[in-house]
């Protein structure tokens, strides 16, 4: 199958390099027929990195939605963080339920879980006494409580805590206690019936060899009975297919037989 349908899109309202329009047009070019954006949601702790307004960035893409009519489906999502949680949830299409950051309670800084590498060394050092599994611990304890609280129609980059983690610079992935967490997690989001992207966009940057979520953890989905659906993740243009064809490879050689994606407003099973 060729996927002409992607959700995880960013643009210069947040974060992304590129105009919606440019993305529109990307997506156009591409071959894409459904193209959702889902902006970083509202962090005033973070505002390089989030939407500015919400309600601004509503108007901006109905707007491009309606000028592309008839050409290019476009959806209007959010990617809402744990710490960022959006405000009319109603204007919106659909939302990814992502977590980026962990907050230390005690002096009330965010450390980014996917910025710079030394920031989440800090974190480690800071707020787990050095203890790199349990700030891992922590990361998956939001990640279930995020899609357990706000219910997303779509789990974003569910292992995004590895990016930093090449080569095992703060934990191992293989370890037990670590895999524990991980799927314990993984279980009780499945259990809410949302849908998890299989995300190509540390691939794309040059964190990771493989998607989010790493093999072991697409396994365990597999034998849940869990839906997925491919993204990119796409914060510029040339991003916006990155890989597509190599990863639903990959779902088909681990034993999916259909993949979830967005089309004229509805998600449904495409077969692989």
């Amino acid at each position: 199958m060729r996927l002409t349908s992607s959700t995880h899109n960013h643009t210069n309202l947040c974060d992304g390099r590129n105009t919606p329009d440019e993305m529109a047009r990307a997506a156009l070019e591409a071959g894409f027929t459904d193209f959702g954006f889902s902006g970083h949601s509202y962090a005033p702790f973070d505002l390089d990195y989030s939407v500015k307004s919400e309600q601004h960035y509503v108007q901006e893409l109905r707007a491009l939605q309606k000028a592309y009519a008839g050409r290019l489906r476009i959806a209007v999502g959010m990617e809402a963080d744990w710490f960022a949680p959006v405000n009319d949830r109603a204007a919106l299409d659909y939302i990814i339920g992502s977590v980026h950051y962990l907050r230390d309670e005690a002096t009330g800084r965010y450390y980014a879980v996917d910025g710079a590498p030394e920031a989440l060394d800090a974190c480690v050092t800071q707020m787990f006494g050095g203890d790199a599994l349990a700030m891992a611990r922590a990361y998956y304890a939001l990640v279930t409580e995020n899609v357990r609280k706000y219910r997303p129609e779509i789990i974003g980059h569910f292992d995004l805590v590895k990016k930093n983690n090449c080569g095992g610079h703060l934990f191992d992935e293989a370890d037990p206690v670590y895999r524990t967490a991980a799927l314990e997690a993984l279980d009780a989001c499945a259990a809410t019936g949302a849908v998890f992207e299989v995300n190509t966009g540390g691939m794309f940057r040059g964190y990771c060899g493989e998607p989010y979520p790493s093999r072991f953890l697409l396994e365990a989905l597999r034998e849940s009975g869990a839906r997925v659906t491919v993204n990119a993740d796409a914060h510029c243009t040339e991003a916006v297919r990155f890989r597509f064809d190599e990863t639903l490879a990959l779902l088909r050689d681990i034993g999916f037989t259909a993949v979830t994606v967005l089309e004229d407003g509805m998600f449904v099973e495409k077969p692989l």
